[in-house]
This record gives C-alpha cells, sequence and structure tokens, in this order.
C-alpha cells in the first residue's frame, strides 16, 4: 500500500534534517511506541502497540536508514513481525527549503503487511496501516513545528 502527502514546518531544512535522522528523536513521532533500542545512529527497534480488526498485540520493526543526502533526504526502511503477522515498510522524506525558516516535507510511504493481519480483510488492514502512516506524520509535523 502506497502512501504520500506534504507537509510545511515552520524550521529550516537542516534543523528538520537533524530531527529525522536522529533515531530517538523520530521515534517519538511512532503512534503507541512501547519501547525503544537504539542500536546505532544508523539503525534503531521500535516494538508498538497495534490494534487490527479483533487482533490486537505488539509489533516490533527494525528500521534502518538507507538513503541519507544531507539536509534534503532521507529513507528509512523497516522489516518486523508480530501477532502473527509481518510488516515490510518504506519511508521517503524530501525537505524542501522554501525560506529561512520555512520548510515543506514531502513524504512517501510503501507499507506490505503480511501474515494473519492480511486475512481480516483488506479494507481493514489499510485502515489500520493507513491510520498508523497518518499519525507518524502528524506526530512529526508537531515535533518539528516545536524544535
Amino acid at each position: 500500500m502506497k502512501l504520500g502527502g506534504a507537509f510545511e514546518v515552520p524550521a529550516p531544512s537542516r534543523k528538520i534534517w537533524r530531527l529525522v535522522t536522529d533515531p530517538k528523536q523520530i521515534s517519538k513521532a511512532i503512534p503507541d511506541l512501547k519501547k525503544l533500542v537504539v542500536k546505532s545512529d544508523k539503525n534503531f527497534e521500535a516494538e508498538f502497540k497495534v490494534k487490527v480488526g479483533v487482533l490486537s498485540g505488539t509489533m516490533k520493526v527494525d528500521f534502518r536508514y538507507v538513503d541519507l543526502r544531507e539536509p534534503s533526504h532521507v529513507s528509512l526502511s523497516g522489516k518486523g513481525s508480530g501477532m502473527q503477522s509481518t510488516i515490510d515498510i518504506k519511508i521517503d522524506l524530501d525537505i524542501v527549503e522554501k525560506g529561512e525558516s520555512l520548510s515543506e516535507v514531502k513524504w512517501a510511504s510503501d507499507v506490505i503487511l503480511g501474515g494473519i493481519a492480511t486475512s481480516l480483510g483488506a479494507r481493514i488492514v489499510e485502515d489500520v496501516a493507513r491510520s498508523k502512516v497518518e499519525a507518524l506524520v502528524k506526530n512529526l509535523k508537531k515535533i518539528a513545528s516545536a524544535a
């Protein structure tokens, strides 16, 4: 499932870049985060709560920064599992400076789910994945605006 959009942040691109490339900072945007393990400056593991229809539990995802072009591009890739399901996610962020203290963040994500979660129906799974990604983007915008 592919999702995307854009939002503006009242901050210069370098400030946003530092925020989204810091595992401790970007993890604050992950909805329902239960646990964070920073493995290196390019790799972290996030455990978060998920409810898909009648299933609820936790997913553990190993995230890696796979393409960093300071200060304009970040690609984050994650693979994980939980609740007898799997997830593969890729998030691309393009940061465009629009002035001294204004930037636009264009984002695109690709989410692939497998396992029991997908047996609940594509519509339910898509709605949950969409709401999680949209919550992450909303939280990211809030954190970047406050930075």
